[in-house]
């Protein structure tokens, strides 16, 4: 999905594009949400390479009622990176409090985050994963899950 052809926009529409939540239907926000929580890759995986730092530049505005570029369609890949976990849970309440919240028409997060997911409806998020990443569940699920695969001879964690 990450060839020089792709817009941030492909990549937004293809991992959330199914989201069909109608906020005037049930009102949590006042703007269009979407929600895409990654499963199993970390943030420095190459998939989101020239994405990490979308959306870092309004959070301090957001959270501190600052004048900013805080328009149109918001974008967030990861945001709980630049944020304290109090951060993360008063993020989209600041949002909602922003002086220019009325000319927001949307916010896309990309997160990993239970403290931002907590904010949103179920019909307001997907789980994104791949499947080339079931090579990653042995490290996600621990040491018992990793233990499960290995192999008698090498058996031990270190």
């Amino acid at each position: 999905m990450n060839n020089p052809t792709t817009s941030i926009g492909d990549i937004f529409e293809h991992w959330l594009g199914d989201i069909k939540y109608d906020p005037k239907k049930r009102g949590l926000y006042p703007f269009m949400a979407r929600v895409g929580v990654v499963k199993y890759r970390p943030p420095r995986h190459e998939a989101f390479e020239y994405l990490l730092n979308l959306g870092s530049g309004m959070i301090e505005d957001i959270l501190y009622h600052k004048p900013g570029n805080i328009e149109g369609s918001l974008t967030f890949v990861f945001p709980e990176r630049f944020m304290s976990i109090h951060e993360q849970r008063s993020f989209m309440w600041a949002l909602c409090r922003h002086p220019q919240v009325d000319q927001v028409t949307g916010v896309d997060i990309i997160t990993s985050s239970p403290m931002l997911v907590g904010d949103f409806y179920a019909e307001m998020i997907r789980i994104i994963e791949w499947d080339e990443d079931k090579e990653l569940i042995p490290f996600v699920n621990g040491p018992d899950a990793a233990m499960n695969q290995a192999t008698k001879d090498d058996a031990e964690l270190c």
